[in-house]
């Protein structure tokens, strides 16, 4: 890694100064000057232990002191405290910005993650979040204090020089050789590490999408054949790796051979030096521990080349994700109770896809009115439903909801008034109460008023912690059934205004089929807008309209008796 890739978030430049990161970075500035101020103390302070050095050899020796002894190595001692000390704060107020800079980016970084992967349609995992956490902590880590060193090499250089020319121009013949590694190290090891890390999110990627199905895979025999895939993926990412590692250890060798040469001819010509009665023997061994002082920051440099190569791609994927996700303006709360949903001819597009996956929508429902919306697969009614809960945004077209556009409803406001059961029900890791309540501060009784209206509140009851019962990722321990109808739970919390419920009763028995046409009929006579995805006729009875997706496109519209049963999608 090089200097100018380290600094560049720290740098003030106005491009980067407007960038989310470089704001956050720039509210540590305080904290950083802190830093470097003890950086610059706790170099100094190093120097204790050469000048003791010089002053036992040319004092106490010669003297033959013991007072003057104690008093120096007094002195020393409090000297390496001071130092200890220091180091150590400027550890722990590195910990703290790095605490900050989390505060600051995290829950950014999240939402946009979240926002994301619901416009995309498919989870983006936790990488992001992983690689916020790699940038954080190089940038405040121990990774980064070379930084803070870097600017003592030319000061100890000048003492050497101060000591004596000679000592002074092999020092910083040597010191230059062993910058000169550290930026060819950056130079021929950049791409294959970048190329290593790219590989290695691919197969990160790849194995969390494994887990999530691992049941697919026992079930239908795929276990070998996606482990050969899995394998190769990951054979690509050692590949890549052990390429870049190689070329790393051929400069660190070089590095270590070029330092181990350096400290040893600094010895050599300060033993010669001594001999010419130039300099005393002592500063032999002053000039020895100052010279290795010196090189520490280039080692620290070449030491964090991986930490730095991941830090400075996560840098790069977080700042592109913050840009594709911009923050949302704070929208204004306008109190309304108008319960109409108005579609205007709504369309929508795919990436890749060359036909749009809804074109020319258009239908209006109002309070206390259902809506079924059916057709074959991939005729879009799911994404319709994501559209119409605001996970997704339309290319063309108006969706408003109690007189206000979608654009101008605060997100959290919506949440508030909207219901939402999709396919995949995304149940949490958490309790029976989180999830109904949808991880909010709600009162046991408004869960159980949800958990009663969605005709669960026995089956939570049987639960061997009831409310309190854990449920694992996806709702693991329950029945495909028992999922649904607490999800339906969750999206009744609270007597929304809106309700989407895609394919409600694709796990349901003939009970659960009944609790959901009940819960229904209820939250309709209490003024509540529904829009219900389907393909089973049985829960025509409930709605007043019912909605034909064919390609996209609106087939038919109008109720359900005009729909022979026959004709319905199944």
């Amino acid at each position: 890694m090089s200097l100018a890739d380290a600094t560049a978030p720290f740098r003030p430049t106005k491009k980067r100064a407007e960038t989310e990161i470089g704001l956050a970075i720039r509210s540590l500035r305080p904290y950083i000057i802190a830093v470097g101020i003890f950086s610059s103390m706790i170099n100094l302070l190093y120097l204790s232990s050469p000048l003791y050095l010089m002053q036992v050899y040319n004092r106490v020796l010669r003297s033959e002191s013991i007072p003057t002894l104690v008093l120096l190595t007094l002195i020393l001692i409090a000297a390496l405290l001071v130092m200890a000390v220091l180091d150590a704060m400027r550890a722990q107020m590195l910990t703290r910005c790095g605490i900050l800079l989390d505060e600051k980016l995290a829950s950014r970084v999240f939402s946009a993650l979240v926002q994301k992967s619901s416009r995309s349609g498919y989870s983006l995992g936790a990488l992001p979040l992983r690689e916020l956490d790699e940038f954080r902590a190089f940038v405040t880590g121990p990774g980064i204090h070379f930084l803070f060193d870097v600017p003592w090499i030319p000061i100890y250089l000048i003492i050497l020089f101060l000591i004596h020319p000679i000592l002074g121009v092999v020092a910083t013949v040597g010191a230059a050789l062993l910058l000169g590694f550290a930026f060819l190290n950056e130079a021929v090891t950049r791409k294959p590490m970048d190329d290593a890390q790219a590989a290695a999110r691919r197969s990160f990627v790849f194995t969390e999408n494994i887990m999530q199905h691992a049941d697919v895979i026992r079930a239908m025999g795929m276990q070998s054949a996606v482990e050969r895939h899995w394998q190769g993926s990951r054979a690509g990412m050692l590949v890549r790796q052990a390429f870049a590692s190689d070329r790393n250890a051929l400069i660190q060798a070089g590095i270590r051979f070029t330092r181990l040469l350096l400290q040893s001819l600094i010895l050599g010509t300060g033993a010669w030096l001594a001999i010419d009665h130039s300099i005393s023997p002592a500063t032999i061994f002053a000039a020895s521990i100052i010279m290795g002082r010196a090189i520490i920051p280039v080692e620290q440099a070449v030491t964090a080349w991986k930490q730095a190569a991941a830090a400075r791609m996560g840098y790069q994927r977080i700042r592109d994700l913050l840009n594709e996700i911009p923050e949302s303006d704070l929208k204004t709360i306008v109190p309304t109770n108008e319960t109409v949903l108005d579609v205007k001819k709504l369309s929508y597009r795919a990436a890749g896809r060359p036909k749009p996956v809804l074109d020319d929508i258009s239908f209006r429902i109002g309070e206390g009115e259902a809506l079924a919306v059916v057709g074959p697969s991939g005729s879009g009614k799911s994404t319709l439903s994501k559209l119409l809960i605001g996970a997704l945004e339309p290319a063309e077209g108006d969706i408003s909801f109690g007189g206000l556009n979608y654009t101008h409803w605060d997100p959290a406001e919506f949440g508030r008034i909207t219901g939402y059961l999709p396919q995949d029900v995304g149940l949490f890791a958490g309790s029976v109460r989180e999830n109904i309540s949808r991880f909010n501060d709600t009162s046991i009784v408004q869960i159980m008023e949800a958990a009663t209206l969605a005709g669960i509140h026995e089956m939570v009851l049987a639960l061997p912690k009831q409310y309190d019962t854990m449920l694992g990722p996806g709702g693991l321990g329950l029945s495909g059934g028992q999922r649904q109808r607490i999800g339906l739970a969750r999206a009744l919390l609270g007597r929304p205004r809106l309700l989407v419920l895609d394919e409600p009763n694709a796990h349901l028995d003939v009970e659960g089929v009944r609790a959901l046409s009940k819960a229904l009929f209820l939250i309709k006579a209490q003024g509540t807008a529904i829009v219900v995805v389907t393909h089973q006729p049985a829960i025509l009875r409930v709605v007043d309209t019912v909605l034909a997706l064919n390609s996209g496109k609106i087939d038919k519209f109008g109720p359900p008796q005009s729909f022979a049963a026959p004709a319905l999608p199944s």
